[in-house]
C-alpha cells in the first residue's frame, strides 16, 4: 500500500515564451473556442493536468494538444512504473472527496495534503491493466 505522493506530483510546468493555445477549463470541456496567448506554463499533448483552484478541484484532464496550461491548473506528473489508466481511475474514485475538501473561503483550491496522503494500492501491472479496463466498460454502460 502506498499514498499518492509516492507515484504521482502536481508540478507548475515549464514556463515559456511565445504563441500558443490557453488550455484553461473551459476549452478543455469544448464549451468555449480556443485563445492564443503570448507565454505560460507548457504543456504537451498527452500529458495530464489536474484543476487545483475552483470548484472543480481535482477534475484531471489529458491535454489534447500542445500548449500553456490555465492558471487555475498543476501538471500531474505520474510515475511510469504504474499504468497511467490505473492511478487516473484511482483519482477520479476520490473525485468527490476532493470536491469536498477544498481549502480556502473565496477561491477553493485543491486540499493537496489530503491529495498526497491518499491511500493506493498497486496490484501487478496486468492486474492493473484489467482494471482500468474494467473501469472503462462499466462507465461506458452508465453514460
Amino acid at each position: 500500500m502506498l499514498r499518492l505522493k509516492d507515484i504521482c506530483q502536481l508540478i507548475d510546468g515549464e514556463k515559456r515564451n511565445g504563441k500558443g493555445i490557453c488550455l484553461d477549463a473551459k476549452y478543455l470541456r469544448g464549451k468555449s473556442s480556443a485563445t492564443i496567448v503570448e507565454k505560460g506554463k507548457f504543456v504537451y499533448a498527452g500529458d495530464n493536468i489536474i484543476l487545483v483552484d475552483g470548484e472543480n478541484s481535482g477534475e484531471v484532464f489529458t491535454v489534447p494538444q500542445d500548449g500553456y496550461m490555465g492558471s487555475t491548473f498543476k501538471q500531474l506528473w505520474l510515475s511510469s512504473a504504474i499504468w497511467k489508466p490505473y492511478i487516473l481511475a484511482f483519482i477520479l474514485f476520490y473525485k468527490e472527496d476532493l470536491r469536498n475538501s477544498k481549502r480556502g473561503a473565496a477561491i477553493p483550491h485543491l486540499n493537496k495534503e489530503l491529495f498526497y496522503n491518499l491511500p493506493i494500492g498497486i496490484p501487478p501491472y496486468q492486474e492493473q491493466q484489467r482494471i482500468a479496463e474494467r473501469i472503462n466498460e462499466l462507465s461506458q454502460l452508465l453514460k
